[in-house]
């Protein structure tokens, strides 16, 4: 192996005895070596000798690879590209080359290297040579892109989590923010390091304190915490953060570091406020719903009456149907079914308002045209607004139950099944409730009816539904009085013909309907006879 001398422009000294053995020393030393290949070119790129270190990392054993051109350890495309002479030519010109670049093996296979060509002179300052160590880094190249992987899946891991984090140095006053919490806070990815107080800035006014002090508690005595507090963006946009603080140590006694991971909550706490308000909105809702749709009987068990309520799409958590009965003392029953043009809570109250009312005025001994009037003024003076309007239909029947007064207020009309047939009660048309602003002669309907009948009533969502689920035409009073005839003709009882109404009008509308559904009915025929 030809002596390493130094580089050209530095003067060379005789090689004495203490030389030559320094010289034995290296040899050694490179030969050693295993994980490196170290080897000698000649002056035109040759390759002049050869460790263990090149043999296990290129392939070759010495007597292949002596005396051949170095540049077959290049890629095809490198060599095309010149590469080869231009690294010599770099030596040469800057004294070393310096590269991070693929490399190919004996058996054709790459690896990633880290080559070193250094230029090498003899006494004279000519040149004779280079010497060349090149190292295997595809294991090290592997792991950094991996980690490069990983730190990008950690990116957008905490991007979909909505987390974000720093570490602040105690003793510098630098934080050292990730990406995802710049952009919770609604600043610029750069800078990554800022002091402590460009993030105190950032909270809300009112949290900066108990932020500040968990932070600095934490290094004064290692005290983790949990905080709950706000951030304002740049823009004033408030969101909610969810923090946890840890101190680090570095192997020291004393803190260090202080790091805080931050979770945006902000969309969370928003779904549980809509969640408990939606709560809210259900309890008042069934509160409401208790007020508008009770529970009915009377104490004639010759006079059952069942009701039905079916809520609407539109509707599905509260609507404003709402029906009662009165058994009054001398043994007349009134009934009361209504349907307020709103929904919602405003539109509940309003009708829990109007049921009140009419219970009110019945029990004092009002009549038809008297409880109209007196529903009308209750409406206009607690409706939200003007444009709120109600439909109600009043019945009296007589003690003897021969008897029934009807009296609508823009009401659809009751249906009679009497002597085997159905007939649609022909109520005067009467205006809704809150239409007129005056008050209103009212009209009543007297019906005569025998020992065995039934007398259904009903809001307007049982006919506005679809005759068919391709159809734009309405169900209809029509259709609903011949469904109802050809229930009875089934004999079908109270609770066979109200769910059986049911059934055929939620089939023709194609599945639920969009409005609310309130049915009373009430009969006087034996328990399951049908009229």
């Amino acid at each position: 192996m030809p002596l390493p001398v130094t580089p050209s422009g530095k003067g060379i000294e005789r090689v004495d005895r203490s030389g030559q053995l320094a010289a034995e020393e290296f040899r050694l030393l490179v030969e050693g070596v295993k994980d490196y290949a170290i080897f000698l070119l000649d002056a035109d790129g040759y390759v002049a000798s050869w460790n263990p270190g090149a043999e296990r990392i290129k392939g070759y054993m010495a007597p292949e690879i002596l005396g051949e051109h170095f540049s077959r350890f290049y890629p095809e495309e490198d060599r095309a590209a010149g590469l080869p002479a231009k690294d010599l030519a770099e030596a040469v010109n800057q004294d070393r080359s310096e590269r991070y670049r693929w490399r190919v093996r004996k058996d054709g296979s790459r690896f990633y290297a880290r080559t070193t060509i250094t230029a090498l002179y003899d006494e004279n300052g000519n040149l004779h040579g280079f010497a060349k160590v090149t190292q295997d880094v595809t294991a090290e190249r592997e792991a950094e892109r991996i980690l490069r992987e990983r730190e990008q899946q950690l990116a957008q891991a905490q991007a979909i989590a909505r987390l974000g984090s720093f570490e602040w140095e105690i003793a510098s006053d630098q934080v050292r923010w990730t990406a995802e919490l710049r952009r919770i806070c609604g600043l610029a990815p750069e800078p990554t390091t800022t002091p402590l107080n460009d993030f105190i800035a950032c909270v809300h006014p009112d949290d900066r304190m108990p932020v500040l002090d968990a932070i600095r508690r934490a290094a004064g005595d290692g005290t983790p915490f949990r905080l709950e507090h706000r951030i304002v963006g740049p823009n004033g946009d408030v969101r909610v953060l969810v923090s946890w603080g840890r101190v680090m140590h570095d192997g020291r006694s004393s803190p260090s570091r202080v790091a805080v991971v931050f979770q945006d909550v902000t969309d969370q706490r928003q779904r549980d406020e809509r969640l408990a308000e939606a709560s809210l909105q259900a309890e008042l809702a069934r509160q409401l719903q208790r007020g508008l749709l009770p529970t009915l009987s009377l104490h004639d068990s010759g006079l059952p009456i069942q009701t039905r309520y079916r809520p609407g799409l539109w509707r599905a958590l509260i609507g404003a149907d709402f029906y009662d009965a009165l058994e009054l003392p001398d043994g007349t029953v009134a009934t009361l079914i209504g349907d307020v043009a709103g929904h919602g809570p405003d539109g509940a109250a309003v009708g829990v308002a109007l049921r009140a009312a009419w219970r009110a005025l019945t029990l004092t001994g009002h009549g038809l045209g008297e409880v109209l009037d007196g529903l009308h003024e209750v409406l206009v003076r607690d409706r939200p607004t003007d444009e709120m309007f109600t439909t109600v239909c009043c019945l009296r029947i007589s003690p003897d139950r021969h008897e029934i007064l009807v009296a609508s207020a823009g009401h659809p009309p009751p249906l009679l099944a009497t002597d085997g047939t159905v007939q649609i009660v022909d109520a005067v048309g009467e205006p809704a409730l809150g239409i007129l602003e005056e008050g209103h002669a009212w009209q009543t309907v007297r019906l005569r009816v025998g020992d065995v009948w039934t007398l259904l009533c009903y809001t307007d969502g049982l006919i506005e539904g679809l005759q068919a689920p391709d159809s734009t035409e309405r169900f209809g009073v029509e259709a609903l009085s011949a469904t109802a005839s050809r229930l009875l003709a089934e004999q079908a009882d109270i609770d066979g013909l109200l769910d059986g109404l049911l059934d055929v009008v939620h089939q023709a509308n194609g599945g639920d309907l969009s409005d609310d559904i309130a049915m009373l009915c009430v009969a006087a025929a034996p328990i399951g006879n049908g009229a």
